[in-house]
Order: structure tokens, then sequence, then C-alpha cells
């Protein structure tokens, strides 16, 4: 069994808490609950009849015998500020805000950290499927294009939907189109997608991405083409957002509970 901290108590570690309680995660155990709002982290202790430590302290976190590794569940902000520390100890991390490895020092000082300290840092794929093909091709990759379409309400609160906040959005209207490195800085709870992708592939600089918002869509679209001299993959997903997180999908939250599955469950292990 492997006892997990969790960093994150909202909408997505409650889900990916109730399935390690229920034993969904394999031999996966919940030893720590934090959160940086303690009444978030007790509020979900108490429907989980938790009884472990609960704790605004990474200290704390970290310092519990049981946790080998740190789940997080919480943003881009937390991975950044937490991250290396983790690490550091020598515990294993599940990292859901992909997109905070786009910052390539802090990818490179995590890396370091892997092979000092002989720990795991696992990125579940999330709400994209095709993400072993990328990676098996890798090296033949010339181009590859994301464009992800939500509707606007699971744009809103992000810096690249600011000038559209007011406005009336009637039909489809691309809201973005750059690099992946700028959409996960513009729509950081958004394209964690983007992040996954360019990690996979030929990286954020060259990954490019298109962010739409259509008022009509009830689903979160991506669809990815990737080309190069092997032929042209094309992947299309159309996900229902989470009910308690628009900004989300359930299968990012699937993924991730798979990974952890996974990482902490031995038997046969198919793909990549």
């Amino acid at each position: 069994m492997t006892g997990i901290g969790l960093l994150g108590c909202g909408a997505i570690g409650r889900e990916i808490a109730g399935a390690v309680r229920s034993g969904e995660a394999g031999g996966a155990f919940l030893a720590v609950l934090f959160d940086q709002d303690p009444a978030v982290a007790r509020s979900l202790a108490g429907d989980l009849d938790f009884s472990g430590p609960v704790t605004d302290s990474v200290d704390r976190l970290l310092s519990a015998p049981e946790v080998e590794m740190v789940v997080e569940c919480a943003s881009p902000h937390a991975v950044r500020a937490h991250a290396e520390t983790v690490l550091a100890h020598g515990k294993d991390m599940l990292l859901m805000s992909s997109g905070a490895l786009t910052d390539a020092g802090l990818s490179q000082r995590l890396a370091v950290l892997v092979q000092e300290r002989g720990v795991r840092l696992i990125v579940p794929s999330g709400a994209i499927g095709g993400i072993d093909a990328i990676r098996a091709l890798k090296g033949r990759l010339d181009q590859v294009t994301l464009t992800t379409t939500k509707p606007p309400r699971g744009l809103r609160g992000a810096a690249g939907f600011r000038d559209w906040e007011s406005r009336e959005i009637t039909e489809p209207q691309i809201i973005f189109e750059g690099s992946a490195l700028e959409a996960v800085k513009l729509f950081p709870a958004n394209v964690n997608v983007a992040a996954t992708l360019s990690l996979a592939g030929i990286g954020a600089e060259k990954t490019r991405v298109v962010v739409m918002a259509d008022p009509r869509a009830t689903l979160n679209r991506h669809e990815v083409e990737a080309r190069g001299d092997f032929g042209v993959l094309r992947f299309q997903m159309e996900l229902r957002p989470h009910e308690r997180n628009p900004r989300t999908s359930f299968l990012a939250i699937a993924s991730a509970i798979e990974a952890l599955r996974a990482a902490c469950s031995s038997g046969i292990e198919i793909g990549t």
C-alpha cells in the first residue's frame, strides 16, 4: 500500500480522494489532507469520515511517515511553490497542473531532483488521448496543433479571456491563437492539455494552440493534429465538463486516478 498526501482539496481533489478511499486507485490509501484553506481540507475530511492529519502546512504534510507520494491537484502556483520541496524530501509526486512544467527552469530543476533523490514525477495524460503516440513519434514530429473549444463559462476567470468577460458571445469565436507556452500563461486552469501535449511532443514554443469559445457548445472539445515524415495523426475528444468544475473534464480526473492506480499497483499494464 502507498500512502498518499493530497495537495489540494477542491473539486478535483475531492474526486481523487473519493477514488482512493473507495479502492478505485488500487494500492493507494489516504494519509494526509493538505489545503492552503484549512476549512476546505476539514470539509473534505468530514465528508470522507477521514480521521488522519488535516493541515495547511507543507512541512507537516511531508513529515508524515505514511506519505510516500504527494498528489497535486491544486494549481500551477502550487507546483511552483511546493514541487521541489516534495521531491527533495524523497517523496514521489503525481502532478496534475502540467502547465507549470512549461517553465523550462523549473522543469530542469525537478528533473535533477528526480535523478538525485531516486523519486518519480508522474504527469497523467489528462483530458486528451493519444499522448502515447505523440511521445513515441516525438523525434519525427514537424508540427503539432491543438484546438480547444469550450463554452464561454468554462473560460471565465482566465487572463486570456479578460477582454471577453463583459461581451455577449453569440457564435464560435477564436479567443487565442499562439504557442502553448503563451496559452498556459493566459489560460492556466484550462489548457493543461496544451502543456501535456507539448511536453510529450515538440515543446511548448513550437506547439500551436487555438482556444475557441462557442456558446452552443455543451462539451469541451480538444482536436489535435500532428504531422511529420511518418504521416498525420488526428485525435478529437468531446468531453463533458465536470459538474463541480466546468474548467476541467471527467477524463482529466479519471486519467489522474488511473495514473495513480498504475503507480500504486502491480500487474499487467497495457499501453505506454
